[in-house]
Formats: C-alpha cells, structure tokens, sequence
C-alpha cells in the first residue's frame, strides 16, 4: 500500500506543471489572426469561400516552413483540380500532405484517434492541421462523439499542433451548426462574412466570436489565381448594409459588361443619375472594387484592375528541411 502510495504520488510530481513550462510565449502564425498551437474554427453559409481562405492559409503556413497536414472531406477532387489546388498547393509545396477523401482508407473521425494516439509532447510542434469541415468528422448533434473528438484535438494540440476547423453555419447564418459543446471545446473561433470583389478575387471579413488569445476581427482579400492573401480595404470590410447590396450588384454587373458609363450604370443598379447615395457609393469604392476612366466628357466603370501596387501579406519562405516528413513516419503507427 505504501509502495503504491510512493508510486502515484512520484507520478504525479512528474506530471506538474514545472516554472519552466510558463517560459513558452505565445506566438501568431497569421498577425492577430491566427495564433499558435490553438484550435481555430472558421465558420460560415456554403459557398461562402472557407475552402478557398484555408487553401491561402495552408500556403502561407508552408511558406514559413510548417509541416502542413490538409484533411478534406468536403471538395472532390474534380473541384480541386478545377480551382488549379494541385498546381498552386499540392504539386508546389514538399512540405505539404493534402489528405483527401478519395485518399484515405479510413473514416475521418479514425484518423484523428490515430493521429491522438502519436500526441507524445512536442510530437506535433510545428504542424498545422486543416480540417474541411467538421460536419464530415462527427455528428454534429452527438454530444459525447464530438467530445471525443475535440479531447483528441485538444491532445494534439498539447502536443505541439496548430489546427484550423472548418465549419458550416446554420439556416440563417447567423451561428453555427451543431451543439454548444463545439464553443466550448475550441479556442478561437470566426465568423466569416463575405464580401464584394474584383474578379479572381474574393474578400473576407472574419469577425471575431471567441478568443482566448487576443485575436482581433480580420479581413482579407484573396487572389484565387496564386491564393496570395491580401490585407483588404476597411471601406471594404466594414462596409453598411447599403453600401453591401448596392457594390454586390454593381460588381456583378460590371462582371457582365465590358464597361458601363456612370449614367446607364447607375440606370442599370436601378438608381437615378443625380442620386446622391448611390453616386457617393460609386466614388467611395472606386479604384478598389471598380474602377472609373474619363473619356470625353462621360465616366466609364470596369471591373478590370489597372496596374497596381501589392499588398500581399509577404512570408520570408523557408527552406523547407530535407526529410521534412521523416519524424510523422509514426503518426497513426
């Protein structure tokens, strides 16, 4: 009795938090956006571009040299390759494992025990896992199947893992789908919100709906051509009601047409000429989600971009480090 008293208690000292632990500081992957070894889940309505904002993400991360894991049980394949992910993601970057459905030979939620099964400390430092989206990896309603999950998640975080959830919204947009344990189970999480844009382009605003590590409402254009993320015009991002129905149309529009002048525009949005709302919302976005050139005496508008300069978020790359894989040769062993 004593030996095992002896036993349990050394155990326990070994297992406590030692001041060194509290030397580690925290870190953001993306500034403000994307901290380190959290789980961060993005949620929004379908077809709101989750995918295609983690694709840009899951650049930029192996950009810095992570060891990036994308678990997609959402897009096909035939959709991967439409949006050119094998060229700009999978074909360009060794330190990136793309793991998709028609890939694996197990049910998601079996991956991530597996993957739990290797979460030793440090195993998983410098990883970044993407999951696309959480309604593929557990019944959203099954209170006690989602715990376990994100117990397992949260392992693998303990272990060094930085990991993004990707997450549908509910009818109205408005929350997320599935049971409240999900909020209580993640660190950080997003409210994507979608915003007008040029064409090969889409513009986010993520809106911050809980944080444990100071993050902050952020929002980004995304070039769907090079997935280069971009920091995205305030105008744009906090954008009124009005100014989002009336520059969705108009950028719609001028998608459609190869130029409009201001008057058959303003005709075309469904608004008189000398309409002063609507002219003050021509000009305010002018040269960021239109742009206008004077010919004659008349204004015309385009969708078409004029040279312009950069304000791609810009990531000093790494060299990604022979072998890179060679130490998650165990992971699901």
């Amino acid at each position: 009795m004593n030996t095992l008293e002896g036993n349990i208690f050394k155990f326990l000292n070994e297992s406590s938090l030692k001041k060194g632990d509290f030397k580690k500081e925290h870190k953001f992957l993306i500034e403000g956006f994307l901290p380190e070894e959290l789980i961060t889940m993005i949620y929004s309505a379908g077809g709101s571009g989750k995918s295609f904002l983690s694709f840009a993400i899951a650049k930029r991360m192996c950009e810095l040299g992570k060891k990036v894991f994308y678990v997609d049980f959402d897009n096909p394949v035939s959709v991967l390759k439409e949006r050119h992910i094998d060229k700009l993601l999978i074909e360009k970057y060794e330190n990136l494992r793309y793991i998709q459905r028609s890939s694996l030979q197990m049910p998601p939620f079996d991956l991530v025990m597996h993957l739990e099964a290797s979460a030793i400390k440090g195993m998983y430092k410098d990883c970044v896992f993407f999951l696309d989206s959480l309604i593929n990896f557990c019944d959203l309603f099954n209170d006690n199947r989602l715990m376990r999950l994100f117990d397992a998640l949260k392992n693998m975080r303990e272990a060094g893992a930085t990991i993004i959830v990707l997450h549908h919204a509910n009818k109205d947009g408005k929350n997320y789908q599935g049971s409240t344990c999900i909020r209580n189970a993640i660190d950080c999480m997003y409210k994507l919100n979608q915003r007008p844009a040029n064409e090969n382009e889409l513009n986010f605003f993520l809106e911050v709906q809980k944080e444990r590590a100071a993050i902050i409402d952020s929002s980004f254009c995304l070039d769907t051509t090079s997935l280069d993320l971009a920091t995205l015009e305030k105008d744009i991002a906090m954008m009124s009601e009005y100014e989002f129905g009336f520059s969705a149309k108009a950028v719609k529009l001028l998608k459609e047409q190869e130029s409009l002048n201001k008057t058959e525009f303003l005709s075309l949005l469904g608004h008189e000429k000398d309409d002063k709302t609507a002219r003050e919302c021509l000009d305010k976005f002018d040269g960021k989600l239109w742009y206008s050139q004077k010919v004659g005496k008349s204004i015309f508008y385009s969708c078409k971009k004029p040279n312009h300069t950069s304000t791609i978020i810009t990531t000093i790359a790494k060299e990604p480090e022979n072998l890179l894989f060679d130490s998650c040769k165990i992971v699901g062993a």
